[in-house]
């Protein structure tokens, strides 16, 4: 749809630019003295390549596209077996989330999500590489465990609120 060759790294820059060239050659408002047919049709348009749009600048759902492209799906996907390392790492980072929350130690909250984000950061690398090589069921682990990480965050982020408003 954007003239991208396919793979994990896009250019952000790139990518705005382009999106914004298809964007307004099918908006609907240029389509204003259409038939009706014409502006369902460049309304149906303008959601595809927004959509687009809105997958491709987000890594981890360009990823998962990716996978998907390969016919390697990552949703619904309840018997992908996770590392027993990362799942160890799992137990031990919300051990650790809870135990801080409880005690409201924000400094060493922030200190965990460095340490989650150094993590998070490492298996993006992973996962670009893994999807170079086409190795797509490795990729499908990564992303459940990178899906797993995002989750997270969003755990740690609404714990540190928590403490915040105490």
């Amino acid at each position: 749809m954007f003239g991208l060759s396919r793979g994990f790294e896009v250019d952000p820059q790139d990518l705005e630019t382009r999106w914004k060239a298809r964007a307004a050659a099918v908006h609907p408002d240029r389509f204003a003295n259409a038939s009706d047919a014409e502006k369902r049709v460049a309304m149906q348009w303008s959601a595809r390549v927004n959509e687009a749009y809105r997958v491709l600048r987000d890594p981890l759902k360009r990823a998962q596209y990716l996978c998907e492209l390969a016919g390697f799906p990552t949703e619904n996907q309840a018997g992908v077996g996770m590392d027993m390392t990362f799942l160890g790492q799992q137990m031990q980072w919300r051990e650790t989330l809870e135990t801080l929350e409880e005690q409201g130690d924000r400094p060493a909250l922030a200190e965990l999500e460095q340490e989650i984000l150094a993590d998070r950061d490492t298996r993006v690398a992973q996962t670009a590489e893994l999807i170079e090589q086409a190795q797509w069921a490795a990729v499908v682990q990564r992303l459940h465990e990178w899906m797993f990480i995002e989750k997270f965050l969003q755990e740690l982020t609404m714990a540190q609120r928590k403490i915040d408003r105490r």
